[in-house]
């Protein structure tokens, strides 16, 4: 196997994809973990309720999606999804900028469930590579 780069024209450059998740939450406190390959924008993340949350409290059923570089550890964005009823499907930018949020090889991205152990759900993420990334042929 050979690493290359593609061209900008591509279509794992100009197409978005879609990396679902399995089902997490409950008393696991992290969840939907994705490890970039190589370098790629991660642009949003959907969320549906599978299992409803019994907390309403502030931070009880909040997600928040992490991004981990490193020894670095940030927060991207949160959501509160309270005490949303099955089938609640949200959709959260990960990045205020219209570039989305970058992720380097190695990079990871996840979910970290608040205090309800309760709240279960399914996660898909929203992806592209980016331009020039190197890819294994």
């Amino acid at each position: 196997m050979a690493t290359i780069n593609m061209a900008y024209d591509h279509p794992q450059y100009t197409v978005h994809q879609n990396i679902a998740m399995g089902e997490g939450g409950g008393s696991a406190t992290t969840f939907a973990k994705f490890v970039a390959v190589t370098a790629v924008q991660a642009y949003a993340v959907q969320y549906s309720v599978t299992t409803a949350g019994t907390q309403t409290a502030s931070g009880g059923a909040q997600l928040n999606f992490v991004k981990v570089t490193g020894t670095n550890t940030t927060t991207a964005t949160f959501v509160n999804i309270g005490t949303a009823t099955v089938g609640n499907t949200r959709s959260q930018v990960l990045s205020g900028s219209a570039g989305g949020l970058a992720l380097a090889a190695g990079d990871l991205i996840m979910v970290a469930q608040g205090t309800d152990a309760t709240l279960r759900g399914v996660v898909a993420y929203e992806v592209a590579f980016q331009p020039l990334a190197s890819v294994t042929s």
